[in-house]
């Protein structure tokens, strides 16, 4: 939040970037030939490590390495079993996991099935066809794995039904069925641990893109880390870290990376190493070298592969952002209109990804003074945010100031269309345990001064009330965060008291009709 100054998060912990690749590893060259900047490629010597700390997502889609082979020497197999029955060795608990299972017995023998890229077809799916179709071909997934499941009485120690739990895992993963992505990884990776490789890195590779979407960045990067210890240097990998520092906030430690992905992969970027480098020059603030490169990114993802629109889509979104922090509010308007349209007709208005752009589009039409179109935008984001399964308190929060602020300049806009989103947004909070600090108590100040603002139209009673109430609970915890240090929000308190008073006031008059100018003097 602005408002706390990044007070309230965690302390930062110093972590240690994995290895460097060695210089003798390379790959065959893109076949694309070098833009005029190809010449800044050179990745520093000795990445030094960022300070981690948990943000909301924004850029790219984390990548997919090959599945990994297992090769070596008979004894190999041995030493795994040996290893399998020290917990030390079996590293349960990295990425905040718990295990899901016992370990194995002493005369349990592992099978040798291996994972094939060919096993994977649920999560291949590319869920273009709209959010109804999406969700009848996840449903239809689903079933299948429940009816494979009951044919399997081992369970998850079944490679067969330990290869589908996965495939479906980075389905749900793909249509942000986050929860049930979650609770499928979490019975998943005591069993992928116990086989080792491939299959710890596969699960531990896919959780990490979990994460990332659960806007749960630090424990993406401790999963990743843990998976470069594991498998040889790749360029996914690289890549993977680099989107993780972006989301963090390290955003010259994400170049790091992406730029030595390109140099591991033989020097020469491709369309999405220009989309990667192009996002982590924009968040520098280095306009002029990252539109050229975000433009040529989207330029070739049209004419190379047209048949993947949410990716097209993801790129008009990384275009408009950097328009937009150029003053170039039109522009970015349009590129984020076409990246609503295209998400519309595939991932539908449910998913995040629509959010993203719809989000994105209000406050380009609000920075046009195109205050009416932009709270309808404002409107179709907060829904997702609200209701999603990554619902998180800081896009809430800025959500509702942008509304107060439309409201301001444009009285006539509706608030009370915010009522229903605001009690599912702190109902989601609250069943996920979230609406217990002073982020949540920041969320619930703002949704009770928007509900103040609506409680002398139709139902006024009813919103002064509810305002009332967020305001003592968010109050009582914002108090709580400043008085244990975590940043200075006296005036928040103050606000609030100020409010609550006055409701109070109105309340015990009926609400009485000077009620309006004085919520409008707040």
């Amino acid at each position: 939040f602005s408002q706390l100054g990044g007070a309230l998060r965690p302390p930062p912990v110093q972590r240690q970037p994995p290895p460097q690749p060695s210089s003798s590893a390379t790959a065959a060259p893109s076949r694309s030939t070098p833009p005029p900047w190809a010449s800044t490629l050179s990745a520093p010597a000795k990445p030094t490590p960022p300070p981690w700390a948990a943000t909301p997502s924004t850029g790219v889609p984390l990548q997919k390495p090959p599945l990994p082979v297992v090769t070596g020497p008979a004894g190999e197999a041995k030493k795994r079993r040996e290893e399998l029955s020290d917990p030390a060795k079996q590293a349960v608990g990295r990425g905040k996991l718990v295990s899901s299972m016992p370990g194995p017995s002493e005369e349990e023998v592992l099978d040798d099935a291996v994972l094939r890229k060919e096993d994977f077809v649920w999560s291949e799916h590319e869920f273009n066809d709209g959010e109804k179709e999406n969700k009848r071909v996840l449903k239809d997934f689903t079933k299948k794995f429940k009816e494979m499941a009951a044919e399997n009485p081992d369970g998850l120690r079944s490679s067969k039904l330990l290869t589908a739990a996965l495939d479906l895992a980075l389905a749900c993963v793909k249509c942000y069925e986050l929860d049930k992505a979650d609770a499928i990884y979490r019975r998943c990776i005591g069993e992928c641990r116990r086989r080792g490789l491939p299959w710890d890195v596969k699960c531990i590779q896919d959780m990490a893109t979990l994460r990332c979407k659960q806007h749960r960045q630090a424990d993406a990067a401790e999963l990743l880390e843990e998976l470069a210890s594991k498998a040889p240097p790749h360029p996914a990998t690289f890549i993977n870290l680099g989107t993780v520092y972006n989301q963090l906030r390290q955003y010259e430690k994400a170049e790091s990376w992406f730029l030595q992905a390109v140099n591991l992969k033989g020097g020469i970027p491709g369309r999405e190493d220009h989309w990667n480098l192009g996002i982590a020059k924009k968040n520098q603030g280095k306009y002029d070298e990252a539109l050229p490169m975000l433009e040529q990114a989207l330029a070739e993802f049209q004419e190379h592969e047209p048949h993947h629109p949410v990716t097209i889509a993801k790129l008009h979104s990384s275009v408009a952002g950097c328009l937009h922090d150029m003053g170039r509010f039109a522009e970015a308007a349009g590129q984020y209109q076409q990246a609503h349209e295209l998400y519309t007709a595939t991932v539908g208005t449910r998913s995040p990804l629509f959010c993203s752009a719809a989000e994105g589009l209000s406050k380009a039409l609000k920075a046009q003074g195109r205050l009416g179109e932009a709270y309808e935008a404002l409107l179709e984001s907060f829904e997702v945010h609200a209701t999603c399964d990554a619902v998180h308190p800081t896009p809430l929060f800025e959500h509702l100031e942008m509304a107060l602020e439309m409201h301001d300049k444009m009285p006539q806009i509706s608030l009370a269309r915010l009522r229903p989103l605001i009690d599912a947004a702190i109902d989601n909070l609250d069943a996920r345990g979230m609406a217990e600090d002073g982020n949540a108590g920041l969320v619930m100040t703002r949704s009770g001064k928007v509900l103040d603002r609506i409680s002398d139209g139709p139902g006024g009673a009813g919103h002064a009330r509810r305002a009332a109430e967020l305001l003592e609970q968010g109050r009582g915890l914002v108090q709580g965060a400043h008085d244990a240090g975590l940043a200075d929000l006296r005036h928040e308190v103050l606000e609030a008291d100020m409010l609550l008073q006055r409701i109070g006031r109105s309340l015990e008059g009926g609400l009485s009709s000077s009620h309006s100018g004085a919520s409008a003097a707040m």
